[in-house]
């Protein structure tokens, strides 16, 4: 006997497709992210290498990269919109926020994503210094992922004094809770094991804390670089790595494959 295709049936199937689908649990998001001091767009011996590591990180295949020591329109890096460039260069979105004024332009934090940016917010945390308090950029953006999740990323350069940066990772913590999956991106200026790096793994899982030093870019002593995800919603990192020989800055890149829940 043959079953007739009623349209009202039909209807019903699709109903019943449409339901266990929803009822399916999340795929895992992976993304590859990298975090990169680039020196105002210069090596150690101050050469214009704005276009190189551009290249490099159009070539790395990094979803997501948290960049500091960026430079806008300054006289020093020729008043180029650095961000600007680099997204010209690699064909992504991206992010600038100012830490402060300097040398006619802005110095600060960006962001380069695979994926659309918004809701990009210069949260400012303490900035220590002889003329007294101030505050420095720590950016944060919403990035939309295919399948329309959403996560929080961002990055951020801390002090060289260790009760600065005291202050400043326990802010951090505090911008950057909520629900969304939260990561996290920076020049912390401090080794594995100090205060400071000990407080932010009580929220935050590290892609590679043991994975090596990179600072400076040429027989690197110290590893003050890191990607930090949210342990909640971290499943696993894999193919942590610091790039050892592109000497396009004064730091050398890491990056790591983060697999979310």
């Amino acid at each position: 006997m043959r079953l007739e295709r009623h349209p009202g049936f039909l209807c019903f199937l699709a109903f019943v497709s449409l339901l266990l689908i929803s009822n399916l649990p999340a795929a895992a998001q992976t993304l590859y992210v990298m975090s990169y001091n680039i020196h105002h767009g210069a090596d150690r011996a101050e050469k214009p290498t704005l276009e190189e590591i551009g290249r490099f990180i159009k070539t790395s295949g990094a979803d997501l990269i948290g960049l500091q020591e960026v430079d806008s329109l300054c006289g020093r890096s020729g008043n180029v919109d650095q961000m600007k460039e680099l997204a010209a260069i690699t064909g992504m979105h991206y992010a600038f926020v100012r830490h402060f004024a300097y040398d006619g332009g802005a110095y600060g934090l960006g962001i380069l994503s695979r994926y659309p940016v918004s809701e990009v917010k210069n949260h400012r945390i303490t900035s220590l210094s002889k003329a007294g308090k101030g505050s420095l950029a720590l950016l944060s953006a919403v990035i939309t992922l295919p399948g329309k999740k959403k996560v929080q990323f961002a990055t951020v350069h801390f002090a060289l004094d260790q009760p600065t940066r005291l202050t400043q990772s326990g802010e951090t913590m505090e911008f950057l809770k909520g629900s969304l999956p939260v990561i996290l991106t920076g020049d912390l200026n401090a080794e594995p094991g100090q205060e400071e790096i000990t407080q932010l793994g009580k929220i935050f899982s590290f892609g590679g804390l043991h994975s090596g030093p990179t600072y400076p870019d040429q027989e690197p002593v110290k590893k003050i670089d890191y990607i930090l995800v949210s342990k909640d919603h971290l499943k696993k990192f894999t193919r942590t790595k610091v790039w050892e020989g592109v000497q396009h800055s004064d730091h050398l890149p890491l990056s790591t494959e983060a697999k979310l829940r």
